[in-house]
Order: structure tokens, then C-alpha cells, then sequence
């Protein structure tokens, strides 16, 4: 079998079952580079369970294959043991692709990242390449699509893949909150306003993540992110107790996916595709999942102290 060669970072930290699995997958098209980021324990009552599961990740790969392992000495926020593990690939890597350790991608998805990553390797404009995509939510929007995949300004990390010479550009904090807003372009003020509701609570540290910042890095530099017509990606964290977002039902767990038949469909132009673009912010707010997403993040930070303060961000 041929090794898979775009350097693979996998983020961990206590979950053996969902890590286990998504390392059998990357066994399956014999990554040649590993990058492992594994978190240091909260408290003792972590420790033996997160030194078991890097124990269990060295015995797992068992294929040709260089191990660089990320040992944090001391834990780590999400947003840093997460955006600091990207920092250390790229300090080593012109490009890469970056899952979590309940992301389990199909097939298609490797070959995918590859030949999107060579094709745009030299264009400043586009910034990610998605694996997971909404569409199956609106079908009739998905019909417009003949090609695989679109250019959209979203970018989603449900399994994703980059270049140095984007990720250099992120910045995990705003300088000027509302001056950095205003020049951010929207298609509606529903949009307008839900992530100025968004990143006004990251600014205040009320979110632990790193996503929103590469989101609003991407913006700031015009960038386009490259979003698949079908789903190459399974969330099996979704729906747990030691979920580190979405503990409760989530309408994104466990959905189908797709093999790509190669030679991919490429669209003709790199222009931004306004229609979908719509449709996919409709998909991600409808019935408040997006909503659900925060109050969750917030709720494991804050507790039910500030959920007040966060309802009267919301209305």
C-alpha cells in the first residue's frame, strides 16, 4: 500500500474510544507523518486515563510512519492546546490537515485534502479546504451544484486541511473589537448580527475556542474556503457526556457521507458562491443548533452564572 504523505495533526486529550477510532482510519491510508497533540490532565483523576491513551496511540501505529508527539506540560485551554498544536505543524510544514480526536473522516476525504492542497498550494486567496458539508439539509440548494465543491467565505473544522501561508496570518485576539467588526462584510443583518453576538463573546473571553478567531482571520483577509457538496465527515463526539461541546442532541451527529468519485469536478472560476453561501447560514442557525453550540461552551466555562448576561447578548 502507498503511504499517504500531507502530514496528518491529530488533537487529543482524554477520550480513548473516539481517538482509537479515528487513528484506524488514519491507519488505513498509512499516513506517513503524524503529528499527535495530546493536553496535560486538569487533576489526578485524569492523569493514568490521558497517560493510558497516549500509551494506546504509540501501540496503535503500527505502519511505517513518523510519530512527532505534542506533550503539554501543563493543561491547556481548548483555544490554546488546539491553536498552539496548529502553530507547531506549521513551524515544520508547508501543509496539512488537522482532526480532532472525534472526527472521523471517510476515504474520499484524504484523496480529497491532496489534491486540493497541490492544486491551491500558490494562491493567497484560498485559506482551508472543508471536509464537512451541511448541504443534505437543503437539498434543492445542493441540486444547484454540479461540480464537488464551491468557494464560500464559511469554513468549517470538522476535519479540515491548510497552508502555512494562511495559518500565519491567524490572530487568536482582537486589537479593536468594534473597529475590526465594522470593516467585516455581511449579506444580510441576520448574519450582521449573529456573529457580532458571536465574536463580541469570544473578544470578552466568554468562549474557549480558537475557531471563531480563524474564522474572523479569514474574513479580515478577504479569504475563501473551499466547501464540499457532500459530507466526508462522521462527528462521533456529538451527543455524550464528556462531549467538549454539544452534550445534548445534535441534528449534525452522525450523518451520512459520501465517496468522491475522482477525477474530481472543479468549478471554473475562484469566485465566491453567494446562493449557497445563504442557504449554508440558514442551515447552520436554523432551530438555533449554532445557539445550542455557544450556551454549551459558555455553560461549561461560566456555569449557570452568566447564562443571563449571555440571554441578553442573544435578544
Amino acid at each position: 500500500m502507498n503511504s499517504f504523505n500531507i502530514p496528518i495533526l491529530l488533537t487529543t486529550y482524554k477520550r480513548h474510544d473516539t481517538t482509537l477510532k479515528v487513528l484506524e482510519v488514519i491507519k488505513t491510508i498509512q499516513a506517513s507523518k503524524l503529528y499527535i497533540s495530546s493536553n496535560h490532565w486538569k487533576n489526578d483523576n485524569e492523569k493514568n486515563i490521558i497517560l493510558s491513551l497516549r500509551e494506546k496511540i504509540q501501540n496503535s501505529i503500527d505502519w511505517d510512519c513518523q510519530i512527532h508527539m505534542i506533550i503539554r506540560s501543563k493543561h491547556l485551554s481548548i483555544k490554546d492546546s488546539i491553536s498552539s498544536a496548529i502553530d507547531i505543524l506549521f513551524q515544520n510544514e508547508d501543509m496539512g490537515i488537522i482532526l480532532e480526536d472525534d472526527i472521523v473522516p471517510n476515504q474520499s476525504f484524504f484523496r480529497y485534502c491532496h489534491e486540493l492542497l497541490l492544486k491551491y498550494k500558490d494562491n493567497p486567496n484560498i485559506f482551508t479546504i472543508s471536509g464537512w458539508s451541511g448541504l443534505d439539509f437543503n437539498t434543492k440548494a445542493k441540486a444547484t451544484l454540479s461540480e464537488d465543491y464551491y468557494f464560500s467565505k464559511y469554513n468549517h473544522i470538522w476535519g479540515w486541511a491548510t497552508w502555512k501561508r494562511a495559518w500565519q496570518l491567524y490572530k487568536g485576539e482582537f486589537q479593536n473589537f468594534e473597529q475590526e467588526f465594522s470593516q467585516l462584510k455581511f449579506d444580510t443583518q441576520l448574519e450582521k448580527q449573529t456573529w457580532y453576538q458571536i465574536f463580541s463573546l469570544c473578544n470578552q473571553g466568554k468562549i474557549d475556542t480558537w475557531d471563531h478567531y480563524w474564522t474572523y482571520t479569514i474574513w479580515k483577509n478577504n479569504g475563501l474556503n473551499i466547501y464540499p457538496k457532500n459530507n466526508m465527515i462522521t462527528n462521533i463526539g456529538l451527543n455524550r457526556s464528556d462531549a467538549t461541546n454539544t452534550k445534548e442532541w445534535s441534528k449534525y451527529a452522525q450523518m451520512k457521507t459520501y465517496e468522491l468519485n475522482f477525477p474530481m469536478h472543479h468549478p471554473k472560476t475562484i469566485e465566491r458562491n453567494i446562493f449557497l453561501d445563504k442557504k449554508n447560514f440558514i442551515i447552520t442557525t436554523k432551530n438555533t443548533p449554532l445557539w445550542l453550540l455557544i450556551i454549551n461552551k459558555i455553560y461549561r466555562t461560566f456555569f449557570k452564572k452568566n447564562l443571563k448576561e449571555f440571554q441578553k447578548y442573544m435578544r
